[in-house]
This record gives structure tokens, sequence and C-alpha cells, in this order.
């Protein structure tokens, strides 16, 4: 998507798209444009009560003046004294969706005053609520309909500040990021695979400062990861474990930060299979570590200047002849073992390795890792809200403010002694399920599970597994993937510098 700016309106093709507050005088707006038979319209549907300026809702102006674009996209913002990243983005993003509705590939936006102090939430916006999801494996004439629809170019007019275009296309690099991982998310196996992302994480290696490691199944048996490799014993397809390092010169801390993802590619469960209703839809399961990867372009793009290593695993969760089964005991990277009581509890396997790994190889300021990991987590916090762990309060903070600060809502969930002890083995370390209160707290013992793998280092879980993929999106997302973590721990790393 190519975003042009300029002080002057330009573009009297495509969609012109025109916020809104309640209340609105327009006694602010640009003077270039032809204002007084706009005026007349929004007056008269305010009279109406058609328009109130609601925040996201929106109404279609045609052919009102021909000083102006056919097609106008008037959208309401809501209350000035109530604006926040979470109204801006949903305001724009419901005009941006009315616009694609109307068929463009050219959006023109006004950028007010009222606007200015959030640049990078209204670039972020426009470029979320573009994403079309279908668009890659539709053919024929809904193939056709949606190019028709997909917006390629984006004119912003308005008086700009250096640094508001600079947040602006800073929103831009971040919401093209989170785009990537709704297209990594959505993809179904025989797409993404293990090779696919390996793919990927050669595109983002060739960024200056990244480098690349690809931890092939061979070394990964040398390095004793059994429990990552004990999930992936059922799949046709060998693990495989992405590494990426951004290391910008000169950096502010020597000290690193590591960002784990959980990747499978697909989890039917194993053994214990998911039923009908459940497993449709577990393509969603590497949101974690796509979030990771695409995270660290984020980093490398914006020249972050801290070192970052994001660390994906990736295998499928498949049933074969080979599969683990329930009661069989693998041995993890540090040496502990682990009882499998249930295969459907693979997540935390496969991040108890990656984790230590982590600590192990790089010795980090502290450890993020992002998970879809428990059922119990979206079924406790819905669609809105990802579960939050830490064994560190002030990496609590701070991660639950950049989760207020982006509309990514991070919320504190915790982790008590009884739901850990309940994780102990009876005949090995640790068991990736307990039994007898095993639908209790399931989210609270997923994340005491991981905790047993990363010692002192200071450590936060998010378990994404609801806002990550929804059935109900906010209306600058779509139904599916999300892309939900890239935002909020962009800005939370930011914050540490």
């Amino acid at each position: 998507m190519k975003i042009n700016y300029s002080e002057k309106f330009i573009k009297k093709d495509g969609v012109l798209l025109i916020p809104v507050f309640e209340g609105e005088t327009f006694k602010n707006f640009i003077s270039f444009l032809d204002l007084a038979i706009l005026k007349e319209h929004i007056a008269d549907l305010t009279a109406s009560k058609e328009f109130e300026a609601k925040n996201g809702q929106s109404i279609f102006l045609y052919k009102i003046s021909k000083n102006l674009p056919d097609k106008i996209i008037v959208v309401g913002m809501g209350a000035k004294k109530k604006m926040s990243v979470a109204t801006v983005m949903s305001g724009l993003g419901a005009g941006v969706k009315a616009s694609i509705a109307h068929g463009t590939q050219s959006l023109s936006i006004l950028f007010h005053d009222s606007l200015q102090e959030f640049s990078q939430s209204v670039s972020e916006s426009i470029v979320l609520a573009s994403y079309l999801p279908g668009i890659k494996y539709k053919t024929g004439e809904a193939l056709e309909k949606l190019v028709g629809q997909s917006i390629q170019e984006v004119n912003v007019f308005g008086e700009f500040s250096a640094e508001q275009k600079s947040s602006f296309e800073k929103g831009a690099i971040i919401a093209a990021a989170t785009n990537d991982v709704r297209d990594w998310v959505n993809a179904p196996p025989n797409y993404a695979h293990t090779s696919f992302f390996e793919a990927r994480a050669k595109e983002i290696a060739k960024l200056p400062c990244v480098s690349l490691k690809i931890l092939e199944k061979s070394k990964l048996e040398k390095m004793h990861m059994g429990a990552f490799l004990g999930v992936n014993k059922g799949s046709d397809v060998e693990a495989k474990m992405v590494v990426l390092e951004y290391s910008p010169k000169n950096p502010v801390n020597e000290t690193p930060l590591v960002l784990v993802g959980k990747g499978i590619l697909f989890d039917t469960g194993g053994v214990n299979l998911k039923p009908s209703g459940h497993i449709e839809d577990m393509q969603l399961d590497k949101a974690g570590a796509a979030t990771v990867m695409a995270t660290l372009r984020v980093l490398a793009l914006i020249k972050y200047p801290r070192k970052v290593v994001a660390i994906a695993p990736f295998t499928d969760n498949s049933i074969g002849p080979k599969a683990m089964r329930p009661s069989e005991i693998v041995t993890a990277y540090t040496g502990k073992t682990i009882e499998v009581l249930n295969t459907d509890g693979e997540g935390r396997l496969i991040l108890a390795d990656a984790v230590a790994y982590g600590v192990d190889v790089y010795k980090p300021e502290l450890l993020i890792d992002v998970a879809t990991l428990t059922g119990a987590c979206m079924i406790a916090l819905g669609e809105r809200h990802a579960g939050l762990f830490t064994n560190d309060e002030d990496l609590m903070e701070k991660l639950y403010k950049a989760g207020q600060d982006t509309d990514e809502i991070l919320w504190r969930m915790p982790i008590h002694q009884d739901d850990a002890d309940k994780m102990k083995g009876t005949i090995a370390d640790f068991r990736n399920s307990d039994t007898g209160t095993s639908r209790l707290a399931g989210a609270s013992k997923g994340a005491s599970f991981i905790r047993e793998f990363v010692g002192e280092t200071p450590w936060a879980h998010l378990d994404i597994a609801g806002p990550a993929y929804v059935a109900d999106p906010k209306k600058y997302e779509s139904k599916g993937a999300t892309g939900f973590g890239v935002r909020v721990i962009t800005r939370f790393l930011e914050d540490l510098v």
C-alpha cells in the first residue's frame, strides 16, 4: 500500500473519507474543501437523527459537488473528550471498511487537527482495516471483486509536522507486519508449513542487522529437546526452530531481550483428538510464533536500539503410528523429565524447550513468550483480552500499560502455588496436565508449567488464545486472525528505552 501526504486535496477519484466528531462545527477543517454543501448535508442528516457522529457510524454521500470525489464517506468518531487509541481506531476502521464496501483502490482521508495527537493510530487503523483475508485464495469473479476493493493507495491530506509524519509511517510499518501475521495465521497447514516459515524468516534476515539460524531436527536431537521433538513424533514434517537475531550497531544495552512464540502449524490434539467444533480452525495455533517473527521485522525497520532475539519452534501436532501417547515421559532441554498426560497440552511442551534455550544461550534481561495456549484463558477473558502472567511485578505493570496504550489489552492473571504444585509429576519431574481438577485454572496451570523452565529470568507469558483469532472482530479487524501481539510488544519494547 502506497501512502501519499499533501497539504492540499489533490485526488478526485476513489473515495474521500471525512472523520467527524460529535458536535463538529467544521471550523478547523481545511479551507480548500468545498465544505458549504458538505456542511449542509451533514446538518440535515444530524437534524433528522440519521447521523449523530457516534463512533463507527457512517454515511455515504454521492456526487454532492463537482469539486469533491463522487464517493464520500462521513464517519463518526464519537465525542472528542472521550478520544483514545481505541475510539480513533474503531471510528476510522469503520470508515475504511465502509469505503471498501463501495469499491475503491484509492482512498483519501482528511487528517484534521483533532487527530494529530493520534497520528500512529490513524495510520494503523487504515492499514489494518484495509486487510482482505480472502484475496490470497479466491478465484474468478470473487477474486476480481476483492481486487477491485483492495486499497492500493492512501492519500492523507492535512497539516503534518515532521514528527506526526514519522509516527504515521511507523504506524504503517507496524500495521503491515500485523497484517503479515494475519496472513500467516489464516493460512492453512498445506500452505503454511515449516518451509513456508523458513522462507519468511530468510526474508526478514535480509534486513539490516538481522541474522538467522534454523535449527533442524538433527540439531534439536543433539541438543536433547525431547519435549519439542515429542510433539513432532506424529508429524510427517520435521520440526524446525527459527532463531532470528536483531543486533543493532552500538546498542544502548548489550544484554538481549528474547521473544518466544508457539508455532503449532496445526493442532489436531494428537491422540487426545480435538472434537468437531474445536478442531476446524487449529491453523491458528501458530499465532505466537508468527507474532514474534513479525515483531522482529518491525524492530529492524524502525531501527530499535537494543538487541532482540525471536525464537519460533515449528511443528504439527498430528496423529500417526509414531505419535506421542498419554503416559509417555519426555526429557526436556534442561534435563528435566515430563509425564505427558494429555497430548493436547503440546504448546507448553514446545515452549518449555524454546524458553529454556533462550535463557541458556542468550542470558536475556527478560523473556516474553506468546502463545495461543489454552481454551481456558479464552473462556475466562473472551476475545478482547489476552492473559498476562509473569514472575516480575515491574514487567507486569509495563506490559499492562503497553496494552492499554495500543488497544491490545492484557489482563493480569495469577499463578497460585496450588496450581503450580498440580503440575509436578508423580514419577517424573513434571506433568503437562493435572488430573481430577484439570478443568480448573487451566490457563494458570499452563503458565506455571512454562515458568519452571525460565529460572530466575524476568519472564512474561501472554496467552493470546482469545484475541488472536476471533469471530467477533473489532471495527478495524476481520473475522479470523487479528495479528494480536505485534503492536503491544513493540510499544512495550519502545518504552524500555
